[in-house]
């Protein structure tokens, strides 16, 4: 079904580019955006940069098993030019996050796993980390080559930018329960101990505030239709958005403080080490992760539509 809508997706936006560069081959064009309103959509892959994962961010892209659960998001977004050079975007956007210690499996093949190395003990950890994310996001635009709208290089049909903003963002995070394929939500398991107190750390906010910062590239097909690709990194300010960050907790503390079912699940979402590769649990106090804040990307085509095609250039003597 994913890969109807995104084909189906893919074909709507030809048809519209084609119709509009149709449209454009008798008609005057003014390539320098006027002021006001667009709305368009953006769609494309997610990545998640935290605890979970790979190290390098070459070895994030590269390994063998990255394509196999590739996640996507998506949404609406308005924006008003208010200068060639300068537009405010305010973005709503739905979808998914993951990351798994499997995409380490590459780098230790053939190699000792009792020999300690980073890439090792993070593929012996074989956690994973899925979130279901909404955010809300206002950017700041800036097209650097029309800081002069009467340059050759402003009235250029495609433009690099660049973005800066604010955003908030809600997810729910899942991950599986010991060697299943099951996912489970993870933010009531206390997986560290959040919120229990004394020396354990204190709980999180499924509610986030983020900094956006884009670069991309866009082109203008007439007076009305845009495409764009763009590459859209948060900064978050959490270090749970793949629900590991500090040490690993003794197993009886889920018990003490929770149900026992749930204590089971806690249990084994919290440590996956056992069972796999015959490794031992993991001794409490040992480091579950690296602190520090999570992050996460984007990778997307966008697509706009200029609602008015006015030609009011204030800007002009």
């Amino acid at each position: 079904m994913q890969a109807r809508f995104i084909r189906n997706l893919l074909v709507f936006c030809f048809c519209m580019v084609f119709t509009q560069a149709t449209k454009a081959q008798n008609a005057a064009r003014i390539y320098v955006e006027p002021d006001g309103w667009s709305i368009g959509t953006d769609f494309g892959m997610t990545d998640l940069w935290g605890d979970v994962g790979t190290k390098s961010i070459i070895d994030h892209y590269t390994n063998s098993k990255y394509t196999n659960k590739m996640c996507f998001m998506g949404g609406l977004f308005g924006r008003y030019t208010v200068h060639p050079c300068f537009a405010i975007r305010m973005m709503l956007n739905y979808g998914v996050l993951y990351a798994t210690d499997q995409w380490n499996y590459d780098k230790v093949k053939g190699k000792n796993l009792a020999e300690g190395s980073d890439v090792v003990q993070r593929f012996l950890r074989e956690q994973n980390a899925k979130d279901q994310t909404f955010e809300s996001t206002v950017l700041f635009e800036l097209m650097p080559f029309r800081f002069n709208p009467e340059s050759k290089s402003a009235h250029r049909r495609g433009q690099l930018f660049f973005g800066a903003g604010i955003g908030v963002f809600h997810f729910v995070p899942y991950s599986t329960e010991g060697n299943s394929n099951t996912y489970v939500k993870t933010y009531d398991l206390h997986l560290e101990g959040q919120g229990w107190g004394g020396d354990y750390p204190k709980n999180y906010s499924l509610w986030q505030p983020a900094i956006p910062l884009a670069i991309g590239y866009r082109w203008d097909i007439g007076q009305h239709l845009n495409l764009g690709f763009e590459f859209m990194y948060r900064y978050c300010f959490t270090d749970y958005l793949d629900g590991v960050s500090g040490k690993y907790v003794d197993p009886p503390a889920f018990y003490t403080h929770m149900p026992a079912t749930q204590a089971a699940t806690a249990e084994a979402v919290a440590d996956k080490e056992p069972y796999f590769n015959n490794a031992p649990a993991n001794t409490a106090g040992n480091l579950r992760g690296n602190p520090g804040n999570d992050a996460y990307s984007t990778i997307t085509i966008t697509f706009s539509y200029k609602i008015f095609a006015r030609n009011n250039r204030w800007w002009l003597p």
